[in-house]
């Protein structure tokens, strides 16, 4: 009997170094297998979603160098001022140098000190070295006194302290007491940092909106805007329309008095020409005095109308173009009484 309880031991423990070193080693194989397979695959999907995304796989030092940075704010200064301040939602790039790519940007540029620009959009680019810096998608730019200009992208130069957009521009002005904003649309734009002045560039058309229904319809080669009041010039073939009346010259200026909110007077200089439905006229200049409701021609002013030719050192249209004056007459007027 003992006899039998000794096999029986001994095939106990045969069995159990069996178990302890052929089976569970394998056993423990088999889990770092299942482990690392895993890690493969999350390995594997993580990068088909990056390729997905577009995003460009690195190898070597450099990919450690690259960075993801949330809540973005920077700011560059220039001898001591406040160029540009920068937000942004993210920002990726490398520690190594180039440029970094930026989501929902604000950019606001300054000018001694004072805020004169913003610009905002969906994303953006700065250039590490140079800190140039491009904004694209939905580009939206203000001035400090209310002009808004839409552009598909802005480029910005350190350098020049310029910003420019080379596609079309949109921009709706200040509304003021006379009426709407003027609205506008240009080929490309540029505005100049440290002289707060924005310039719309080819093929402009703009329209003013009066109060009284009336509304100045003008195109030109070219428009100028400050940042420091409300004035516009246009520039280089302008034509105008207004109120059954037509003005061509290569200047023509909107102008408001000083501290006020309403469009008291358009200039236009260089050389005029204005025609309506009974009267043609030509000077060196013209200006629409709104408030009064007049025109006034000066330089060498001739108006032709009803086969009368009208000439002298002023001539004046009262209310609107009812009536004539004429200072310091030039040459014998037939049928005086406009």
């Amino acid at each position: 009997m003992g006899k039998y309880k000794n096999y029986i031991f001994l095939a106990l423990l045969v069995a159990l170094f069996v178990e302890i070193l052929i089976i569970f080693p394998s056993h423990l194989e088999h889990e770092d297998e299942v482990a690392l397979r895993q890690r493969v695959e999350k390995r594997d999907k993580a990068a088909k979603e990056r390729k997905k995304k577009g995003i460009k796989e690195e190898s070597g030092p450099s990919s450690l160098a690259e960075q993801k940075m949330g809540g973005v704010h920077l700011v560059e200064s220039q001898s001591g001022n406040r160029d540009w301040e920068l937000f942004a939602v993210s920002a990726e790039g490398s520690q190594a140098g180039g440029k970094w790519a930026l989501q929902q940007v604000r950019v606001l540029f300054y000018n001694k000190e004072k805020l004169e620009f913003t610009v905002t959009g969906d994303e953006g680019t700065i250039d590490d070295k140079s800190k140039d810096l491009s904004v694209i998608g939905n580009v939206v730019t203000k001035s400090e006194n209310g002009y808004v200009f839409k552009t598909p992208s802005i480029f910005y130069s350190s350098k020049t302290r310029q910003i420019t957009s080379p596609e079309q521009v949109l921009m709706e002005g200040p509304r003021d007491s006379s009426g709407a904003g003027l609205f506008l649309k240009g080929a490309s734009m540029r505005v100049l940092v440290e002289q707060s002045k924005m310039l719309i560039q080819n093929k402009v058309t703009a329209q003013k909106p009066m109060k009284d229904g009336k509304t100045f319809d003008i195109s030109a080669d070219g428009a100028e805007f400050s940042g420091k009041n409300r004035e516009a010039r246009f520039l280089g073939a302008v034509r105008m329309n207004y109120d059954n009346m037509k003005l061509e010259g290569p200047e023509a200026s909107f102008l408001y008095g000083k501290g006020a909110d309403i469009l008291s007077s358009v200039a236009v200089k260089g050389g005029v020409r204005v025609s309506d439905v009974d009267k043609f006229a030509t000077s060196e200049s013209v200006n629409l005095d709104l408030l009064a409701n007049q025109y006034t021609f000066k330089g060498r002013p001739k108006v032709i109308q009803n086969n009368d030719e009208l000439t002298g050192e002023e001539i004046v249209f009262l209310e609107g173009g009812k009536k004539v004056k004429v200072e310091r007459v030039r040459a014998k007027v037939e049928n005086k009484d406009q």
